[in-house]
C-alpha cells in the first residue's frame, strides 16, 4: 500500500491492521528482554516498569523507533515525529481485566484546530498473538468523527487509568477485532472508539503500546516531554529528553511520568 491510499484508508476507518514489523526471532528477543522487566515468575510489568521504557531500555526504544512503525507513522502524521509515550499492555493469563469502550482524547487534552485530523496517533505493537479469546482490541471503525462525553464508573477490573467510558451504546455486533499475530501492529485515531475484554486464554497477551504527535500539536501543560524520533520540531510546543541508560533515566522517567498526569488527571496503575 502506497503512502497516499495508507492516509486514505486511515482517515477513513480511524485504523490500520495488520501490519507486520518483526520478524520471529525479533519477537522471540523482545519477549525474552520484556520478562526480565516482570518480577520472577510473573508476566505482567508492574508500576513504573510497564511505562516509559525507551528512555531507560534500548531495545524498546528501538521497537519505538522501528523503521517498519515509524513509516505507518510518518504517513499519517507527517514526517517531524515525537514519542510522547510507551507503555506495555499486557493481560495475565485467565483474568478478568478489561478495557471499556472509549476514545483517547477524552483525557489527553491536546490542542489542535480539528481533532479529527489531529497529528497524533497509537500504535499496538503485539509482542504475543493478541485476538478475540486473549482479550484483543475490538473497535468501531469510521466513529473516530468528534470527542464525545465520557462517564467514570470505577471497576478494579478496568485497566483505564480513570475507569472512562464513553456515554452511548456501541452495537457489539458492528464492533471489528483487531486481531494481530505476534510481530504485526495497528495504528490508530485517538478519537476511535476502542475496547478489549478479559484475557480468557491461558497465555498472556502482551503488547506495547506507543503514543506519537507532531510537533505542531499543543500540549495542555508544560512542561511535556517527547522524544524526537524523526524530522525536526520548529514549533518549540514540547521539551525534548532522548533515551539513557537505566541508572540515569529513573529520574527523568519519574518526571515524564508526573508531566503526563499533571496533563491528564490520570494515574498510571
Amino acid at each position: 500500500m502506497n503512502a497516499k491510499q495508507f492516509l486514505t484508508d486511515y482517515r477513513q476507518h480511524g485504523i490500520i491492521f495488520p501490519l507486520q514489523a518483526l520478524s520471529e526471532s525479533e519477537v522471540c528477543q523482545a519477549q525474552e528482554h520484556y520478562l526480565r522487566l516482570c518480577d520472577p515468575g510473573k508476566v505482567v510489568a508492574e508500576g513504573e516498569q510497564r511505562v516509559f521504557g525507551h528512555l531507560l531500555h534500548p531495545w524498546i526504544a528501538q521497537l519505538v523507533a522501528h523503521p517498519i512503525v515509524l513509516d505507518a507513522v510518518r504517513s499519517v502524521i507527517g514526517p517531524n515525529v515525537l514519542v510522547w509515550v510507551s507503555e506495555f499492555n499486557t493481560k495475565a493469563p485467565n483474568t478478568s481485566n478489561f478495557f471499556s469502550w472509549h476514545q483517547d482524547l477524552y483525557y489527553w487534552r491536546h490542542h489542535y484546530d480539528d481533532l479529527r485530523t489531529i497529528p497524533l496517533v497509537t500504535t499496538w505493537l503485539a509482542l504475543t498473538h493478541a485476538n478475540e479469546g486473549n482479550g484483543g482490541m475490538r473497535v468501531l471503525p469510521g466513529s473516530h468523527t468528534r470527542l464525545l462525553p465520557h462517564a467514570e464508573r470505577p471497576c478494579r477490573h478496568n485497566m483505564l487509568t480513570r475507569a472512562q467510558e464513553i456515554c452511548v451504546s456501541v452495537d457489539e455486533d458492528e464492533a471489528v477485532p483487531v486481531n494481530l499475530a505476534a510481530g504485526e501492529f495497528s495504528i490508530h485515531h485517538p478519537l476511535l472508539y476502542h475496547a478489549s475484554g478479559p484475557n480468557a486464554s491461558d497465555r498472556a497477551r502482551i503488547g506495547l503500546v506507543s503514543r506519537y504527535v507532531a510537533p505542531e500539536v499543543t500540549p495542555p501543560v508544560r512542561p511535556a516531554y517527547t522524544w524526537l524520533v524523526s524530522g525536526e520540531d520548529s514549533h518549540g510546543h514540547w521539551d525534548h529528553v532522548a533515551p539513557l541508560n537505566p541508572t540515569a533515566g529513573q529520574a527523568l522517567r519519574s518526571r515524564c511520568m508526573q508531566s503526563v498526569q499533571n496533563a491528564t488527571g490520570a494515574r498510571f496503575k
